[in-house]
Parts: C-alpha cells; sequence; structure tokens
C-alpha cells in the first residue's frame, strides 16, 4: 500500500524488518518431514495430502514458496574474536656476546689510575690542545665505561630472564598436564558410566527376552492344558448317559447286551464303592456308556483349574545365563569372610583397653614392668627374623615394634629424672593436710 512507508524511522528497510517472519514461514515448506511424518504419508498419503491436487494450484504453491525464499536476506556475518593467547615472557635480544671476565677487567682498568695515566699520555695534533685531547680521551673512557656496564647489565637481565622462561615454561608444562589430567579422569568417569549403562541396558534387554520366553512357554503350557481338557470334555459327553442323548445312547447299544443285568448290576456296584473310596472318576458298564454322574473332585477342580498348582518344573524356571563380567560385577559387592569384624564387639558396660590394662598391669612394680616390656620386644624381634628369613614384612609387627623399642628409651632415660622431679614438686608443696 502507498501509505505503508518501506523504511522505518530509523532506517531499517522493511524487507529486513520482516526478514525473520519470512525465514520462519519459509522453514515450514523447507524443513524435511520427520519420520512419523513419512510413515504417515507411505501408508495413506491421500488423507494428507486429498484425492486429486490441482497442478496449477501446486506449481503457484512452489512459485511463491522459491519466490519467499528468495527474498530472504542474506545471514548477518557477526564478527566472533579469536581466542587470546597467552603471552609468555620472551627472551632478551642484542645481548652483547663479550665474556664477563673481560668486560670485568676494562671496567677495572677504567676506574684505576691507570686511566688517568692514558689520558696523560694521549698525543697531541696539531691545532688541538693539551686540555681538549685530555677531555676527548676522558669522554672516550667515559663512554666506554657506561658501554662496559650496559653490557654487563644486559648480560645479568638475560640470565635471569632464561631462568624466569624456564621456570615459566615448566609451570605451564605443569597446568596442561593436570588439564590433561583432569580432562582424562572426566572421559573416565563418563566411560564408566556409559558402561554401566550398557551393561544395565544388555542386562534388561536379556531379562526381558528371557521373561518373554518363559510367559510364552506358561501361556502355551495353558493353551494346551485348556485344550486337553477341552477335548477331554467333549469326549466324556459323547459317553455320559444324559436326558438329552439317552435314545441315542440306548439305541447305539446292542440288544444281547440287556441279557446281562446282573453284571452290569454288579460292575455299577463295584464302581460305586470305588468312587466312595475318592479312587476313580467314573464306571463304565459293559456297554460302553458311562452311567455313574458322580466324579471324583480333585480331578475335576485340576480340570476346571482350582486346584493347587504342582510344583515348579525345570522347564518354567530362569534359564541360566553364561554372563562373567555380570558375575564378576555382582560378587563384587558381596560380603567376604575377610571383610567381617576381626574380633566381636565389646559389650556396652564393658572397660575400656585403658582401664583393662590398669587392671592387669597395675599392681606392676617398675621393674616388673620394664622386665614384661623387655620380653615383648624380644618376642617381637625374634618374629621380624623369622618373617625376613623367609622373605616376609609385616608392618604391624614392625610398628609395635618401633612403639614399644620407643617407650623402652623414655622409661630408661627420661624415668629416674621425671621420678626426681616429681619428688622435688612433692618435697616443695609439703605434706598432705588429709
Amino acid at each position: 500500500p502507498r501509505n505503508c512507508p518501506a523504511t522505518r524511522l530509523d532506517g531499517t528497510p522493511r524487507r529486513a524488518r520482516m526478514s525473520h517472519r519470512r525465514a520462519i514461514y519459509a522453514a515450514r515448506f523447507l524443513r524435511p518431514p520427520g519420520w512419523t511424518k513419512r510413515l504417515l504419508l507411505r501408508e495413506k498419503p491421500r488423507e494428507l495430502t486429498g484425492p486429486y491436487e490441482n497442478p496449477v494450484r501446486r506449481w503457484v504453491r512452489l512459485r511463491e514458496k522459491a519466490r519467499q525464499f528468495s527474498e530472504l536476506p542474506p545471514p548477518r556475518k557477526v564478527p566472533v574474536p579469536k581466542p587470546a593467547r597467552k603471552k609468555f615472557l620472551q627472551g632478551v635480544e642484542g645481548v652483547p656476546r663479550v665474556a664477563p671476565e673481560v668486560l670485568q677487567r676494562r671496567i677495572e682498568f677504567l676506574l684505576s689510575p691507570l686511566a688517568v695515566d692514558q689520558q696523560l699520555a694521549a698525543p697531541l695534533r696539531p691545532g688541538l690542545s693539551p686540555y681538549y685531547v685530555e677531555f676527548a680521551c676522558w669522554e672516550r673512557q667515559m663512554r666506554e665505561i657506561r658501554r662496559c656496564y650496559r653490557a654487563q647489565y644486559l648480560q645479568k637481565l638475560a640470565e635471569v630472564t632464561e631462568i624466569e622462561r624456564a621456570r615459566e615454561m615448566e609451570l605451564h608444562q605443569r597446568e596442561l598436564e593436570e588439564r590433561r589430567r583432569r580432562k582424562q579422569a572426566h572421559l573416565q568417569r563418563i566411560g564408566e558410566d556409559m558402561k554401566r549403562r550398557a551393561i544395565l541396558k544388555d542386562r534388561q534387554r536379556v531379562e526381558a527376552k528371557v521373561n518373554e520366553a518363559v510367559e510364552m512357554a506358561r501361556r502355551s503350557k495353558i493353551k494346551r492344558r485348556r485344550l486337553y481338557w477341552l477335548r477331554r470334555m467333549e469326549t466324556l459327553s459323547r459317553l455320559i448317559a444324559s436326558s438329552g442323548n439317552l435314545d441315542d445312547a440306548l439305541a447305539a447299544i446292542p440288544a444281547d447286551l440287556f441279557e446281562a443285568g446282573s453284571r452290569s448290576i454288579a460292575a455299577s456296584a463295584s464302581g460305586e464303592s470305588m468312587m466312595s473310596s475318592g479312587v476313580g472318576g467314573s464306571s463304565s458298564s459293559s456297554t460302553g456308556v458311562l452311567l455313574s454322574r458322580n466324579v471324583s473332585i480333585p480331578f475335576l477342580l485340576r480340570q476346571l483349574g482350582g486346584a493347587k498348582g504342582y510344583p515348579q518344573q525345570r522347564s518354567r524356571r530362569l534359564p541360566h545365563v553364561d554372563n562373567v563380567q555380570r558375575e564378576i560385577k555382582e560378587s563384587s559387592y558381596d560380603i567376604l569372610p575377610e571383610d567381617e569384624p576381626r574380633f566381636e564387639p565389646e559389650p556396652a558396660d564393658a572397660p575400656s583397653a585403658r582401664e583393662r590394662a590398669a587392671q592387669l598391669y597395675g599392681v606392676f612394680t617398675e621393674e616388673e614392668k620394664l622386665a614384661l616390656l623387655e620380653q615383648k620386644i624380644d618376642m617381637l624381634k625374634r618374629k621380624m627374623e623369622e618373617d625376613e628369613k623367609v622373605g616376609k614384612l609385616d608392618q604391624i609387627t614392625q610398628r609395635l615394634h618401633d612403639e614399644l623399642e620407643a617407650t623402652r628409651i623414655v622409661a630408661r632415660d627420661e624415668g629416674p629424672a621425671q621420678a626426681a622431679g616429681k619428688a622435688t614438686a612433692r618435697a616443695a608443696r609439703g605434706a598432705d593436710p588429709a
């Protein structure tokens, strides 16, 4: 429209202002369909595109899409600064390659009385006064002194700079090594977590397949049992004489079998006696028809699914899967005998180790205590010698021996001094008023 300006007040063109909306609209057509969308189009495409698409409308739609896409402005190139590199200490340039001994000798000469003699011995030239000749020689000596001092300064600065550069490079290498170690540890943790998840997923997949196989076997067994029960019920329905099929059952019986009535009655009586005892489910007459309707209750409950199930068979158990890695990982969480406490827990009212030692050794004199200490040290020494012969190193025995040896040294060297100090303090305090 004419009243719509092509640019905003700030100078931004309208096309650039609407570029983001055009990009969003064009992305609807340029984005490829996803997996589910392609699946729906593959199954029933006419439900989404219509039974008959107009080719003119399709051409107009594609032309409009191409036009909108061509009007999109190029993407802005946002400048991204490069990461700043760490600046290291640089070496000193222009260091004079003169031996320090030569510089020191030259400075000593220029600062000695020989420099004055050199000034006085400077040759005179025509047109020059003696004062100017001595002044020019002095200036040359001063200039040479400054150069020697500057050369010494640069040499010392270069030496210190190289030491600092080496230290900085060592610190940088140490930092890189620490970063590498941390990254490796992080990757190791991620890898361990990924392996743990993979093992868990694999185990769940295997257990799901095993459970599915077990469930399929159980359902198949139930189906077979129901089919066998239905077939058995159909067979029994043909044999049992009821009010519905009584005429057919009697007509199928040969006439000569009715003459043996007494034997049939005896057979039926024996069948009733067996049924009353719960042994058989039904008795068959000489005609082959089941005349008794009294069936076994446990048999009927088992056929109808109301009886107690049989014990678990081997075919219904979870099969064993050989997975060495899983067994090792599961066994690592088991509490082994060596992980159990070495000693039984002490009762709450039992005395502590210090109180127990006071009860056992409180009546000993100092000489008896030292003799017992010597015996224990000798026992530990013999045990250490035996272990050393067989090439065995017991850290606990070594530590106990060191502690007892230190106790003996303190008791021998500082014991009399401590006793004398206690006696002196006791005498200074005076007698106990109590």
